[in-house]
């Protein structure tokens, strides 16, 4: 009585769901839609919806669709997406093919305005395919048909057993008892199947999520000098055009400190930023150092170390004077100040061939320090005092590259869904076991078993066979 009960709900729900798509239709808003605003018979409406929807779900379309994005990607490689549109233009001499260039926008080819046609299409014919195939797919793992005779087998065998076995396949199996025969449905990975539209789910994330970050990212640079406030960023926008943003907020560069190799290379550069309200300019609301490669991070904008620039100013000598033979202390000296006596007169990038030089006054007399060569002066001139050049130092600017990046949480969430979509429809496999268990006059009973697969026949038989193995040797 519980297997009658069992059936008889699970086919009126199975028979619902058969109808949900004409019950759908038949409530759908658009012939109201089209009886009270357009005139138009219902029946008429319902064709061509029914038209419009077997369009965006066919696999037509996914094809034509892919097709025009490939398109696009092979024009992205070729043209270069860096240049701006003048630039692009300067190199093109027809009139037709400039008309042609910027009605396409092949400048920009993946802000174009039919690069957005073709991404939505995509996105619209996986919404349709999922909506027209997953509802019969998830009613079939839900409620599926657990009678042996009304299923498409794979495998099937009888087989005669002494003992009646208290467990066919396995533990969760389900078991009753109709009309003096006793049925058995077992089933493995039931929504395996659903996988393919979780794939669907993860690429409208990842497609939301990329158009909302090309649309609204920021990719900017900004140019602070040390000592100095900045909040606008010189951004760069769909065809190469330079807006300026505002970041509503104040960025300031407290210091910046350029190190260099002998040869006066840069070495490493690094800035100390600061954050400020608008309003209050009196205290950081965030400090840190950055680098490169060690960006600062404040609501959703990154700041990286991209560039310095020196500016017009005095620069500051940096040289190291001790005792002939003791210790040495640093110091940092403008044109013409002094320490310890020694002063610092004049700075030469390179000084007959030798390099980088310093020339220093010391009572009477001037000599000339070597970047190079730091023992020089020790070893050379044995004064009283040894001086050590260590370089010099200009007013900079720091050239801060500002990144924003909103709906990067939303794309990374559809590569984790893309995944697990992907395990599921490659390495799940639906299988379901039914079996049939008779008694005989001779005290025996009659056992059948049969399977169903939906991909890996080799596997599954395989899997089948021990199952009836297993009951053969009882």
């Amino acid at each position: 009585m519980t297997g009658t009960l069992a059936r008889s709900k699970n086919e009126k729900i199975r028979d619902k769901g058969r109808q949900g798509s004409k019950t759908w239709r038949k409530h759908s808003i658009f012939p109201l839609l089209a009886k009270e605003v357009f005139a138009v018979k219902p029946l008429s409406m319902h064709r061509v919806y029914g038209t419009m929807f077997r369009v965006f779900a066919s696999l037509r379309l996914t094809v034509a669709v892919l097709s025009g994005i490939g398109f696009a990607l092979f024009f992205g490689m070729f043209w270069d997406q860096t240049l701006t549109l003048s630039q692009h233009l300067e190199s093109i001499q027809r009139p037709w093919l400039r008309k042609a260039f910027l009605l396409f926008e092949i400048s920009d080819v993946f802000h174009s305005w039919w690069f957005g046609i073709l991404v939505l299409l995509l996105a619209l014919n996986l919404i349709a395919c999922s909506i027209a195939r997953l509802p019969k797919i998830w009613i079939d793992a839900r409620f599926p048909n657990k009678y042996l005779q009304k299923n498409k087998l794979s495998q099937q065998k009888s087989i005669s057993v002494q003992i009646l076995p208290k467990i066919i396949f396995h533990k969760n199996e389900e078991s009753w008892v109709e009309n003096g025969i006793q049925h058995v449905f077992f089933q493995k990975q039931a929504y395996s199947r659903c996988g393919v539209y979780l794939i669907h789910t993860a690429l409208l994330f990842i497609m939301f999520g990329s158009v909302v970050a090309t649309q609204a990212g920021i990719d900017g640079t900004m140019l602070i000098s040390e000592g100095g406030f900045e909040h606008l960023v010189q951004a760069r926008g769909p065809g190469g055009a330079l807006f300026t943003h505002d970041l509503e907020f104040v960025v300031s560069c407290t210091d910046f400190r350029l190190k260099t190799y002998a040869d006066g290379s840069p070495m490493e550069y690094e800035s100390d930023l600061a954050i400020y309200k608008k309003e209050d300019l009196s205290k950081p609301i965030l400090a840190k150092t950055i680098r490169v490669n060690d960006p600062l991070e404040y609501q959703g904008y990154t700041f990286y170390q991209a560039s310095y620039q020196a500016l017009q100013g005095e620069k500051r000598v940096h040289v190291k004077i001790g005792p002939h033979g003791g210790p040495l202390n640093t110091y940092q000296l403008k044109l013409g100040e002094s320490a310890q006596g020694i002063e610092a007169k004049e700075i030469f990038e390179d000084y007959a061939g030798l390099g980088g030089a310093l020339q220093v006054r010391y009572e009477d007399s001037e000599f000339v320090v070597f970047r190079k060569y730091p023992e020089f002066d020790s070893w050379v001139r044995r004064g009283d005092l040894d001086v050590v050049y260590l370089g010099f130092d200009s007013p900079y600017a720091t050239g801060i590259s500002v990144g924003k990046v909103p709906g990067i949480s939303v794309v990374f969430l559809g590569f984790v869904l893309l995944f697990i979509g992907l395990g599921m429809a490659f390495c799940m496999n639906q299988r379901r076991y039914f079996a049939q268990i008779k008694a005989r006059p001779d005290e025996t009973f009659e056992l059948t078993l049969a399977g169903v697969s939906y991909r890996y026949p080799e596997a599954f038989e395989k899997e089948f066979n021990h199952f009836v193995d297993q009951h053969r040797s009882v």
